[in-house]
Protein backbone atom coordinates (compact mmCIF):
# COMPACT_ATOMS: atom_id res chain seq x y z
CA UNK A 1 0.00 0.00 0.00
CA UNK A 2 1.26 3.15 -0.72
CA UNK A 3 2.39 5.89 1.93
CA UNK A 4 0.27 8.79 2.63
CA UNK A 5 2.14 11.96 1.75
CA UNK A 6 3.00 14.18 4.92
CA UNK A 7 0.91 17.47 4.61
CA UNK A 8 2.28 20.12 3.44
CA UNK A 9 2.14 23.97 4.35
CA UNK A 10 0.15 24.23 1.01
CA UNK A 11 -1.53 21.14 -0.02
CA UNK A 12 -4.92 22.56 -1.79
CA UNK A 13 -5.20 25.09 -4.71
CA UNK A 14 -8.03 25.73 -3.15
CA UNK A 15 -6.38 27.41 -0.07
CA UNK A 16 -3.85 29.35 -1.73
CA UNK A 17 -3.84 32.17 -4.09
CA UNK A 18 -3.23 35.00 -2.13
CA UNK A 19 0.09 35.54 -3.63
CA UNK A 20 2.76 36.99 -1.78
CA UNK A 21 2.35 39.39 0.82
CA UNK A 22 4.96 41.59 2.82
CA UNK A 23 5.64 39.40 5.96
CA UNK A 24 2.01 38.64 6.67
CA UNK A 25 2.50 37.17 9.32
CA UNK A 26 4.68 40.17 10.97
CA UNK A 27 1.26 42.01 10.39
CA UNK A 28 -0.94 39.73 11.50
CA UNK A 29 0.90 39.13 14.73
CA UNK A 30 1.36 43.15 15.26
CA UNK A 31 -2.55 43.98 14.33
CA UNK A 32 -3.44 41.26 17.07
CA UNK A 33 -1.11 42.85 19.56
CA UNK A 34 -2.90 46.25 18.56
CA UNK A 35 -5.83 45.30 18.73
CA UNK A 36 -5.71 43.37 22.28
CA UNK A 37 -4.19 46.49 23.24
CA UNK A 38 -7.34 48.76 22.90
CA UNK A 39 -9.24 46.27 23.98
CA UNK A 40 -7.28 46.10 27.49
CA UNK A 41 -7.08 50.01 27.57
CA UNK A 42 -10.47 50.82 27.26
CA UNK A 43 -11.63 47.38 29.61
CA UNK A 44 -10.05 50.19 32.38
CA UNK A 45 -13.39 52.12 31.61
CA UNK A 46 -15.42 49.63 31.47
CA UNK A 47 -18.73 51.62 33.05
CA UNK A 48 -21.31 48.95 33.24
CA UNK A 49 -21.68 45.53 35.54
CA UNK A 50 -21.10 42.04 35.42
CA UNK A 51 -23.92 39.99 33.85
CA UNK A 52 -25.91 37.38 36.04
CA UNK A 53 -23.83 34.67 34.17
CA UNK A 54 -20.90 36.86 34.98
CA UNK A 55 -21.45 37.21 38.50
CA UNK A 56 -22.36 33.45 38.61
CA UNK A 57 -19.11 32.53 37.48
CA UNK A 58 -16.94 34.56 39.81
CA UNK A 59 -19.10 32.81 42.49
CA UNK A 60 -17.89 29.47 41.20
CA UNK A 61 -14.38 30.53 41.40
CA UNK A 62 -15.17 31.25 45.30
CA UNK A 63 -15.76 27.63 46.11
CA UNK A 64 -13.45 25.83 43.85
CA UNK A 65 -14.52 21.99 42.72
CA UNK A 66 -14.43 20.05 39.63
CA UNK A 67 -18.04 21.06 38.45
CA UNK A 68 -20.49 23.75 38.76
CA UNK A 69 -24.42 23.41 38.34
CA UNK A 70 -24.68 24.41 34.66
CA UNK A 71 -21.27 24.50 32.73
CA UNK A 72 -17.72 22.42 33.63
CA UNK A 73 -15.67 24.33 36.24
CA UNK A 74 -13.00 26.21 34.06
CA UNK A 75 -14.34 29.32 33.84
CA UNK A 76 -14.56 29.32 37.53
CA UNK A 77 -10.68 28.65 37.94
CA UNK A 78 -9.47 31.51 35.13
CA UNK A 79 -12.02 33.72 36.72
CA UNK A 80 -10.62 32.88 40.58
CA UNK A 81 -7.09 33.04 39.17
CA UNK A 82 -7.33 36.91 37.68
CA UNK A 83 -9.29 38.15 40.99
CA UNK A 84 -6.44 36.52 43.43
CA UNK A 85 -3.83 38.74 41.22
CA UNK A 86 -5.87 41.82 40.59
CA UNK A 87 -8.88 41.75 43.02
CA UNK A 88 -12.79 41.06 42.36
CA UNK A 89 -13.53 44.00 40.19
CA UNK A 90 -15.41 44.11 36.88
CA UNK A 91 -12.61 44.42 35.32
CA UNK A 92 -10.61 42.06 36.56
CA UNK A 93 -13.49 39.16 35.78
CA UNK A 94 -13.32 40.59 32.21
CA UNK A 95 -9.60 40.84 32.28
CA UNK A 96 -8.37 37.10 30.86
CA UNK A 97 -11.38 37.22 27.71
CA UNK A 98 -9.21 39.53 25.44
CA UNK A 99 -5.84 37.84 26.06
CA UNK A 100 -7.04 34.37 25.24
CA UNK A 101 -9.20 35.81 22.53
CA UNK A 102 -5.35 36.73 21.09
CA UNK A 103 -4.01 33.71 21.95
CA UNK A 104 -6.47 32.01 19.93
CA UNK A 105 -5.70 34.01 16.85
CA UNK A 106 -2.47 33.45 16.89
CA UNK A 107 -3.17 29.40 16.95
CA UNK A 108 -5.43 30.17 14.45
CA UNK A 109 -2.78 31.52 12.49
CA UNK A 110 0.02 28.46 13.23
CA UNK A 111 -3.03 26.45 12.06
CA UNK A 112 -3.40 28.25 8.83
CA UNK A 113 0.13 28.38 7.81
CA UNK A 114 -0.13 24.96 7.87
CA UNK A 115 -3.00 24.16 5.64
CA UNK A 116 -2.87 26.68 3.66
CA UNK A 117 0.08 30.03 2.29
CA UNK A 118 1.48 32.53 4.60
CA UNK A 119 -1.20 35.46 3.41
CA UNK A 120 -4.73 33.30 4.05
CA UNK A 121 -3.31 32.21 7.42
CA UNK A 122 -3.03 35.93 8.10
CA UNK A 123 -6.44 36.90 6.33
CA UNK A 124 -7.98 34.00 8.76
CA UNK A 125 -6.47 35.00 12.13
CA UNK A 126 -7.54 38.66 11.73
CA UNK A 127 -10.83 37.66 10.07
CA UNK A 128 -11.38 35.69 13.46
CA UNK A 129 -9.91 38.07 16.06
CA UNK A 130 -12.37 40.92 14.52
CA UNK A 131 -16.10 38.92 13.98
CA UNK A 132 -18.71 40.14 15.81
CA UNK A 133 -18.85 37.21 18.09
CA UNK A 134 -15.18 37.62 19.22
CA UNK A 135 -15.47 41.28 19.69
CA UNK A 136 -18.23 40.70 22.29
CA UNK A 137 -16.57 37.69 23.78
CA UNK A 138 -13.31 39.71 24.02
CA UNK A 139 -15.02 42.29 26.02
CA UNK A 140 -16.86 39.94 28.48
CA UNK A 141 -16.16 36.95 30.21
CA UNK A 142 -17.90 34.15 28.45
CA UNK A 143 -17.38 29.77 28.44
CA UNK A 144 -16.77 30.07 24.93
CA UNK A 145 -13.55 32.05 25.44
CA UNK A 146 -11.60 29.27 27.37
CA UNK A 147 -13.58 26.46 24.59
CA UNK A 148 -12.41 28.48 21.63
CA UNK A 149 -8.84 28.76 23.00
CA UNK A 150 -8.40 24.57 23.51
CA UNK A 151 -10.48 24.00 20.40
CA UNK A 152 -7.79 26.02 18.28
CA UNK A 153 -4.97 24.15 20.14
CA UNK A 154 -6.53 21.00 19.59
CA UNK A 155 -6.65 21.13 15.79
CA UNK A 156 -3.63 22.32 15.58
CA UNK A 157 -1.90 19.80 17.59
CA UNK A 158 -4.38 17.48 15.31
CA UNK A 159 -3.24 18.50 11.78
CA UNK A 160 0.49 18.38 13.36
CA UNK A 161 0.30 14.68 14.59
CA UNK A 162 -1.24 14.19 11.37
CA UNK A 163 2.19 15.17 9.54
CA UNK A 164 4.20 14.09 12.05
CA UNK A 165 3.22 10.76 12.34
CA UNK A 166 2.87 10.08 8.43
CA UNK A 167 6.69 11.23 7.80
CA UNK A 168 7.55 8.75 11.20
CA UNK A 169 8.50 10.91 13.77
CA UNK A 170 8.33 11.08 17.03
CA UNK A 171 4.28 11.81 18.22
CA UNK A 172 4.44 10.67 21.78
CA UNK A 173 4.22 14.56 22.93
CA UNK A 174 2.12 15.63 20.16
CA UNK A 175 -0.36 12.97 20.96
CA UNK A 176 -0.40 14.27 24.59
CA UNK A 177 -1.27 17.63 23.99
CA UNK A 178 -3.62 16.96 21.75
CA UNK A 179 -5.35 14.86 24.15
CA UNK A 180 -4.53 17.79 27.06
CA UNK A 181 -6.46 20.41 24.37
CA UNK A 182 -9.56 18.31 24.00
CA UNK A 183 -10.11 17.59 27.83
CA UNK A 184 -9.80 21.37 28.82
CA UNK A 185 -11.93 21.98 25.87
CA UNK A 186 -14.62 19.62 28.03
CA UNK A 187 -13.77 21.73 31.03
CA UNK A 188 -14.87 24.81 29.50
CA UNK A 189 -17.59 23.79 27.50
CA UNK A 190 -19.76 20.39 26.67
CA UNK A 191 -19.78 21.83 23.35
CA UNK A 192 -16.46 20.65 22.83
CA UNK A 193 -18.33 17.37 21.51
CA UNK A 194 -19.37 19.72 18.41
CA UNK A 195 -15.57 20.13 18.00
CA UNK A 196 -14.22 16.43 18.16
CA UNK A 197 -16.96 15.12 16.42
CA UNK A 198 -15.70 17.38 13.12
CA UNK A 199 -12.38 16.46 14.19
CA UNK A 200 -13.41 12.74 13.53
CA UNK A 201 -15.13 13.42 10.66
CA UNK A 202 -11.98 15.33 9.15
CA UNK A 203 -10.01 12.23 9.46
CA UNK A 204 -11.96 10.31 7.76
CA UNK A 205 -12.00 12.90 4.98
CA UNK A 206 -9.13 13.99 4.79
CA UNK A 207 -5.72 12.54 5.01
CA UNK A 208 -4.02 15.77 6.29
CA UNK A 209 -6.44 15.88 9.70
CA UNK A 210 -5.47 11.41 10.27
CA UNK A 211 -3.38 10.78 12.79
CA UNK A 212 -2.25 7.27 13.14
CA UNK A 213 -4.62 4.35 15.57
CA UNK A 214 -2.14 4.39 18.16
CA UNK A 215 -1.39 8.27 18.27
CA UNK A 216 -5.63 8.81 18.87
CA UNK A 217 -5.37 6.27 21.19
CA UNK A 218 -3.19 7.91 23.60
CA UNK A 219 -4.89 11.36 22.61
CA UNK A 220 -8.06 9.69 23.85
CA UNK A 221 -6.37 7.96 27.00
CA UNK A 222 -4.88 11.47 27.73
CA UNK A 223 -8.15 13.78 27.75
CA UNK A 224 -10.03 11.00 29.96
CA UNK A 225 -7.51 11.37 32.24
CA UNK A 226 -7.57 15.35 32.12
CA UNK A 227 -11.46 15.06 32.61
CA UNK A 228 -11.45 12.26 35.18
CA UNK A 229 -12.05 14.61 38.47
CA UNK A 230 -15.43 16.43 36.44
CA UNK A 231 -16.24 13.13 35.67
CA UNK A 232 -16.40 11.69 39.03
CA UNK A 233 -17.68 15.25 40.02
CA UNK A 234 -21.22 14.64 37.77
CA UNK A 235 -21.51 11.35 39.03
CA UNK A 236 -21.40 11.97 42.41
CA UNK A 237 -23.94 15.22 42.10
CA UNK A 238 -25.87 12.63 39.60
CA UNK A 239 -25.44 14.39 36.41
CA UNK A 240 -27.60 17.52 37.50
CA UNK A 241 -25.55 19.27 34.56
CA UNK A 242 -26.92 17.45 32.18
CA UNK A 243 -30.26 17.82 33.66
CA UNK A 244 -30.18 21.42 33.24
CA UNK A 245 -28.80 21.03 29.25
CA UNK A 246 -31.57 18.95 28.57
CA UNK A 247 -34.43 21.31 29.88
CA UNK A 248 -32.42 24.00 28.66
CA UNK A 249 -32.21 22.85 24.95
CA UNK A 250 -36.06 23.94 24.05
CA UNK A 251 -37.16 20.64 23.12
CA UNK A 252 -40.84 20.08 22.23
CA UNK A 253 -41.58 16.58 21.82
CA UNK A 254 -41.07 16.19 18.02
CA UNK A 255 -42.81 19.22 17.22
CA UNK A 256 -40.43 21.31 14.39
CA UNK A 257 -39.81 25.04 14.48
CA UNK A 258 -38.28 25.69 10.89
CA UNK A 259 -38.89 29.60 11.70
CA UNK A 260 -36.81 28.80 14.65
CA UNK A 261 -33.93 27.10 12.26
CA UNK A 262 -34.09 30.00 9.99
CA UNK A 263 -33.38 32.83 13.00
CA UNK A 264 -30.49 30.55 14.14
CA UNK A 265 -29.15 30.88 10.19
CA UNK A 266 -29.67 34.32 10.07
CA UNK A 267 -28.52 35.10 13.50
CA UNK A 268 -25.10 33.82 12.37
CA UNK A 269 -24.24 36.61 9.97
CA UNK A 270 -24.03 38.65 13.02
CA UNK A 271 -21.97 35.81 14.98
CA UNK A 272 -19.33 35.58 11.99
CA UNK A 273 -20.11 38.66 10.12
CA UNK A 274 -22.64 39.62 6.95
CA UNK A 275 -19.69 38.65 4.13
CA UNK A 276 -17.64 36.03 6.17
CA UNK A 277 -20.82 34.10 6.77
CA UNK A 278 -21.39 33.39 2.97
CA UNK A 279 -17.71 33.20 2.70
CA UNK A 280 -17.42 29.90 4.85
CA UNK A 281 -20.75 28.45 3.38
CA UNK A 282 -19.51 28.70 -0.51
CA UNK A 283 -15.88 27.21 0.69
CA UNK A 284 -17.72 24.46 2.23
CA UNK A 285 -19.54 23.55 -0.64
CA UNK A 286 -16.44 23.44 -2.87
CA UNK A 287 -14.23 21.76 -0.38
CA UNK A 288 -13.39 17.98 -2.35
CA UNK A 289 -13.10 14.98 -0.53
CA UNK A 290 -9.49 14.18 0.06
CA UNK A 291 -8.09 17.62 0.67
CA UNK A 292 -7.42 19.82 3.61
CA UNK A 293 -10.27 22.01 2.92
CA UNK A 294 -12.60 19.02 3.71
CA UNK A 295 -11.25 18.35 6.50
CA UNK A 296 -12.25 22.37 7.32
CA UNK A 297 -14.94 22.36 5.82
CA UNK A 298 -16.41 18.83 8.42
CA UNK A 299 -14.87 20.81 11.33
CA UNK A 300 -17.24 24.19 10.41
CA UNK A 301 -20.52 22.12 9.61
CA UNK A 302 -20.50 19.95 12.53
CA UNK A 303 -21.25 22.51 14.86
CA UNK A 304 -23.65 24.41 12.61
CA UNK A 305 -25.50 21.73 11.45
CA UNK A 306 -25.66 19.56 14.90
CA UNK A 307 -27.28 23.29 16.32
CA UNK A 308 -29.23 23.48 13.17
CA UNK A 309 -30.60 20.44 14.06
CA UNK A 310 -31.91 21.74 17.73
CA UNK A 311 -33.27 24.53 16.52
CA UNK A 312 -35.10 22.71 13.78
CA UNK A 313 -36.41 20.79 17.55
CA UNK A 314 -37.22 23.96 19.14
CA UNK A 315 -34.24 26.48 20.57
CA UNK A 316 -31.09 27.77 19.67
CA UNK A 317 -28.78 30.51 20.61
CA UNK A 318 -26.67 31.92 17.79
CA UNK A 319 -23.66 31.40 20.10
CA UNK A 320 -24.04 27.51 20.62
CA UNK A 321 -22.18 26.45 17.33
CA UNK A 322 -19.27 29.23 17.86
CA UNK A 323 -16.96 26.63 17.23
CA UNK A 324 -17.08 27.10 13.26
CA UNK A 325 -15.25 29.88 13.97
CA UNK A 326 -12.12 28.79 13.69
CA UNK A 327 -12.01 26.53 10.20
CA UNK A 328 -14.44 29.07 8.82
CA UNK A 329 -12.39 31.95 9.08
CA UNK A 330 -9.73 30.00 7.12
CA UNK A 331 -12.64 28.70 4.96
CA UNK A 332 -14.27 32.17 3.95
CA UNK A 333 -10.54 33.77 3.14
CA UNK A 334 -10.39 31.35 -0.12
CA UNK A 335 -13.30 32.64 -2.08
CA UNK A 336 -12.48 36.00 -0.74
CA UNK A 337 -9.25 35.40 -2.27
CA UNK A 338 -10.37 36.74 -5.83
CA UNK A 339 -12.27 39.10 -4.37
CA UNK A 340 -10.44 42.01 -2.69
CA UNK A 341 -13.06 44.50 -2.54
CA UNK A 342 -15.52 41.72 -0.64
CA UNK A 343 -12.45 41.04 1.73
CA UNK A 344 -11.63 44.27 2.50
CA UNK A 345 -15.13 45.41 3.48
CA UNK A 346 -15.43 42.57 5.55
CA UNK A 347 -12.47 43.63 7.51
CA UNK A 348 -13.55 47.19 7.80
CA UNK A 349 -16.91 45.92 9.08
CA UNK A 350 -15.09 43.85 11.43
CA UNK A 351 -12.72 46.35 12.71
CA UNK A 352 -15.59 48.65 13.12
CA UNK A 353 -17.53 46.63 15.54
CA UNK A 354 -13.91 45.74 17.33
CA UNK A 355 -13.34 49.28 18.15
CA UNK A 356 -16.99 50.35 18.60
CA UNK A 357 -18.26 47.42 21.34
CA UNK A 358 -15.22 48.95 23.63
CA UNK A 359 -16.00 52.47 23.73
CA UNK A 360 -19.61 51.32 24.20
CA UNK A 361 -19.19 49.48 27.11
CA UNK A 362 -17.07 52.40 28.53
CA UNK A 363 -20.15 54.69 27.76
CA UNK A 364 -22.33 52.25 30.11
CA UNK A 365 -25.32 53.65 30.65
CA UNK A 366 -25.08 56.63 28.73
CA UNK A 367 -25.83 54.72 25.97
CA UNK A 368 -29.53 55.21 24.71
CA UNK A 369 -31.81 53.51 22.20
CA UNK A 370 -34.75 55.15 20.63
CA UNK A 371 -37.12 55.77 23.55
CA UNK A 372 -34.23 56.54 25.89
CA UNK A 373 -33.93 52.87 26.71
CA UNK A 374 -30.11 51.65 27.74
CA UNK A 375 -28.49 50.32 25.28
CA UNK A 376 -26.52 47.41 27.51
CA UNK A 377 -29.57 46.94 29.80
CA UNK A 378 -28.27 43.82 30.67
CA UNK A 379 -24.87 44.48 32.38
CA UNK A 380 -26.86 47.89 33.84
CA UNK A 381 -28.58 47.93 37.33
CA UNK A 382 -27.41 45.59 39.25
CA UNK A 383 -25.56 47.51 42.25
CA UNK A 384 -28.53 49.70 42.22
CA UNK A 385 -30.66 46.97 42.91
CA UNK A 386 -28.44 44.83 45.35
CA UNK A 387 -27.67 48.14 47.45
CA UNK A 388 -30.60 48.75 49.29
CA UNK A 389 -31.71 45.17 49.93
CA UNK A 390 -28.31 44.84 51.40
CA UNK A 391 -28.24 48.00 53.74
CA UNK A 392 -31.79 46.72 54.82
CA UNK A 393 -29.73 43.29 55.78
CA UNK A 394 -27.17 45.70 57.52
CA UNK A 395 -29.95 47.81 59.16
CA UNK A 396 -31.35 44.52 60.74
CA UNK A 397 -28.71 42.81 61.82
CA UNK A 398 -29.03 39.64 59.73
CA UNK A 399 -26.09 37.65 58.82
CA UNK A 400 -27.75 35.17 55.96
CA UNK A 401 -29.32 36.54 52.81
CA UNK A 402 -32.19 33.80 51.11
CA UNK A 403 -33.14 34.53 47.61
CA UNK A 404 -35.28 32.75 45.58
CA UNK A 405 -34.02 32.89 41.66
CA UNK A 406 -30.55 32.55 39.56
CA UNK A 407 -30.41 36.64 38.93
CA UNK A 408 -31.26 37.64 42.67
CA UNK A 409 -28.68 35.00 44.05
CA UNK A 410 -25.84 36.00 41.53
CA UNK A 411 -26.06 39.70 42.20
CA UNK A 412 -26.49 39.63 46.16
CA UNK A 413 -23.25 37.56 46.13
CA UNK A 414 -21.37 39.65 43.96
CA UNK A 415 -22.02 42.80 46.00
CA UNK A 416 -21.73 41.18 49.20
CA UNK A 417 -18.59 39.69 48.79
CA UNK A 418 -16.64 41.82 51.48
CA UNK A 419 -19.41 42.51 53.65
CA UNK A 420 -19.68 39.51 55.15
CA UNK A 421 -23.33 38.14 54.53
CA UNK A 422 -24.03 34.70 53.67
CA UNK A 423 -26.11 34.15 50.78
CA UNK A 424 -28.61 31.08 50.17
CA UNK A 425 -31.14 29.92 48.07
CA UNK A 426 -34.28 28.27 48.89
CA UNK A 427 -34.71 24.70 49.17
CA UNK A 428 -35.32 22.82 46.15
CA UNK A 429 -38.35 21.48 45.41
CA UNK A 430 -36.99 18.20 43.57
CA UNK A 431 -33.66 18.92 41.63
CA UNK A 432 -31.56 21.88 41.92
CA UNK A 433 -32.69 24.40 39.51
CA UNK A 434 -29.19 26.77 39.96
CA UNK A 435 -26.09 26.77 41.24
CA UNK A 436 -27.05 27.83 44.65
CA UNK A 437 -29.78 25.07 45.08
CA UNK A 438 -26.76 22.80 44.37
CA UNK A 439 -24.29 23.84 46.36
CA UNK A 440 -26.24 26.56 49.28
CA UNK A 441 -29.52 25.95 49.84
CA UNK A 442 -30.56 27.36 53.00
CA UNK A 443 -30.54 24.97 55.50
CA UNK A 444 -30.77 26.60 58.96
CA UNK A 445 -29.36 24.88 62.17
CA UNK A 446 -31.56 25.33 65.93
CA UNK A 447 -30.98 28.64 66.91
CA UNK A 448 -29.39 30.38 64.15
CA UNK A 449 -30.55 34.29 63.85
CA UNK A 450 -33.24 35.99 61.53
CA UNK A 451 -32.30 36.22 57.99
CA UNK A 452 -33.17 38.50 55.00
CA UNK A 453 -35.72 36.77 52.26
CA UNK A 454 -35.59 38.38 48.76
CA UNK A 455 -38.03 37.54 45.77
CA UNK A 456 -39.45 39.18 43.14
CA UNK A 457 -43.17 40.19 43.88
CA UNK A 458 -45.50 37.27 42.84
CA UNK A 459 -43.34 34.72 43.41
CA UNK A 460 -44.45 32.12 45.54
CA UNK A 461 -44.06 33.55 49.24
CA UNK A 462 -42.74 31.28 51.48
CA UNK A 463 -43.25 32.97 54.41
CA UNK A 464 -46.56 34.72 54.68
CA UNK A 465 -46.54 35.72 58.12
CA UNK A 466 -43.76 38.31 57.39
CA UNK A 467 -44.17 41.79 56.12
CA UNK A 468 -41.87 43.31 53.86
CA UNK A 469 -38.86 45.68 55.32
CA UNK A 470 -38.56 47.33 51.72
CA UNK A 471 -40.34 47.40 48.42
CA UNK A 472 -38.87 48.55 45.26
CA UNK A 473 -39.23 48.63 41.64
CA UNK A 474 -36.26 48.20 39.90
CA UNK A 475 -34.84 51.56 37.63
CA UNK A 476 -32.60 51.26 34.15
CA UNK A 477 -30.99 47.77 33.48
CA UNK A 478 -31.45 44.46 33.45
CA UNK A 479 -34.47 44.07 36.16
CA UNK A 480 -36.44 47.53 34.87
CA UNK A 481 -39.69 47.56 36.58
CA UNK A 482 -39.78 44.31 38.63
CA UNK A 483 -40.76 44.40 42.13
CA UNK A 484 -38.02 43.64 44.65
CA UNK A 485 -39.14 42.69 47.93
CA UNK A 486 -36.82 42.37 51.39
CA UNK A 487 -38.71 40.02 54.00
CA UNK A 488 -37.01 39.81 57.17
CA UNK A 489 -37.44 36.02 58.26
CA UNK A 490 -37.29 34.33 61.64
CA UNK A 491 -38.36 31.06 63.26
CA UNK A 492 -41.59 32.52 64.60
CA UNK A 493 -42.61 34.12 60.93
CA UNK A 494 -41.44 31.28 58.53
CA UNK A 495 -41.61 27.83 60.23
CA UNK A 496 -41.41 26.46 56.47
CA UNK A 497 -37.74 27.14 56.16
CA UNK A 498 -36.86 27.55 59.79
CA UNK A 499 -39.14 24.75 61.45
CA UNK A 500 -41.65 25.33 63.97
CA UNK A 501 -40.20 27.78 66.89
CA UNK A 502 -38.81 26.15 69.92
Amino acid sequence: MPSVPAVQPNPDAALSGWGRATHPTRVALAAILLVTLWRLMLGAFDRTGLSTDEAQYWAWGQALSFGAYSKPPLIGWIIRVSTELFGSQVWAVRLPAAPMHAATAVVLLALGRRVADPALAAGAALAYLTTPAVALGSVLMTTDTPLLLAAALALLAQVELARTGQAGGRTTALALALGLAVGIGFLAKYAMAFALTGMVLAALLSPGWRPRTRDAALASAAALLVMAPHLAWLVQNRFVTFHHLAESSGMEGGALAPGEALRFLASQLAVMGPILFPAMLIAIARARRGTAAAGLAALAATPLVIVLGQALSGKALANWAVLYLLPGAILAMTPLAARPLLRHLSFAIGLLVTLALPLAMAAGPALRLPGDRPALARYLGHEALAAPILAAAEAAGVQTLVATDRDLLADLTWFARDRGLAVRALPPQGTAQNHWELAFPFRPAPGDGPALLVLREGAVQPCPAARPAIRLTAGDGFAAGDVILAIPIAPATCPALFGPPP
